[in-house]
């Protein structure tokens, strides 16, 4: 059998490994996009100084901005979790369900803000944006999570793909007789690492699906800000797994590089198309 270069493979199995990279860097920012600091219990020092300070017309223009911009990010938040396809039915569903009635509620809030003719009642109705609808606090949060462990999925399956053509170069460069001990270990890492991040991704998802807005609740907003945090701990565990795993891939394929095996074109990767 003719021996050459796997040169051709390898790039291959390189630049599948560097496609990865570029599609799991957005998610190490997943922490920091529903940061703990918009969990929190009633409305802020902010709003209720200009609430005391704002004259009727000026209130509900508020309110109904702060509703419109509510509502706009909500329709944002649908379209984004239906075209998830990572996330099952039902979690697709029960954050479709708390969308629309959100949405429902802020349309009827904004329909009687506009028509109240008192300070009082205005500034009871401005308050309801902040301390009944829980949107920046709790459902965009949701659905960063959810859009979040749906990409980890997604990459950790172009991964799996990934780690069977290593599988076969590593046992081509063992056929030819080179010592593989140190890439099949390598590559054990790999399938691990590539598990725990669909593990911690599940998790996240479980975690965060079915919570709903606290309205006014303290302990119910208590357990909602852990549920979050627990679930963003477990997204971030999870790029770091996706992380490790193509630091994993970038060593076999920089030691295959060095070797001389058959080459098979079964073993390259089909990088640009698994991406797209």
């Amino acid at each position: 059998m003719t021996k050459i270069p796997a040169r051709k493979s390898v790039v291959g199995i390189a630049a599948g490994a560097s496609l990865l990279a570029i599609a799991a860097a957005p998610l190490f920012a997943v922490a920091a996009s529903t940061s703990t600091a918009s969990v929190g219990v009633g409305i802020n020092a902010g709003v209720i100084t200009n609430l005391k300070a704002a004259k009727l017309p000026q209130l509900i223009s508020k309110g109904d901005a702060a509703i419109e911009a509510r509502i706009t990010a909500l329709n944002s938040l649908s379209t984004k979790v239906q075209a998830l396809k990572n996330v099952s039915g039902a979690e697709k569903t029960t954050i479709a369900t708390q969308v629309q009635t959100n949405i429902s509620g802020l349309t009827e809030l904004k329909v009687k803000l506009d028509a109240d003719t008192d300070i009082s009642t205005a500034r009871g109705d401005y308050t309801t944006i902040f301390g009944k609808y829980r949107i920046y606090a709790l459902v965009i949060p949701q659905g960063t999570i959810l859009s979040a462990a749906d990409r980890v999925d997604t990459i950790a399956g172009l991964m799996n793909t990934l780690s069977a053509k290593l599988q076969l170069r590593i046992m081509e460069a063992q056929s030819a007789g080179q010592n593989v001990t140190t890439l099949q270990a390598a590559l054990t890492s790999f399938n691990a690492e590539v598990s725990d991040s669909t593990a911690k991704a599940g998790a996240a998802t479980t975690g965060i699906a079915s919570l709903m807005p606290d309205g006014g609740d303290k302990a119910k907003a208590s357990a909602n800000h852990d549920a979050l945090v627990a679930a963003r701990a477990d997204i971030k565990t999870s790029t770091t797994d996706l992380k490790s795993a193509r630091q994993n891939a970038e060593t076999i394929a920089k030691a295959l590089k060095g070797m001389h095996v058959t080459a098979s074109t079964t073993a390259t990767v089909t990088a640009s198309s698994s991406a797209n």
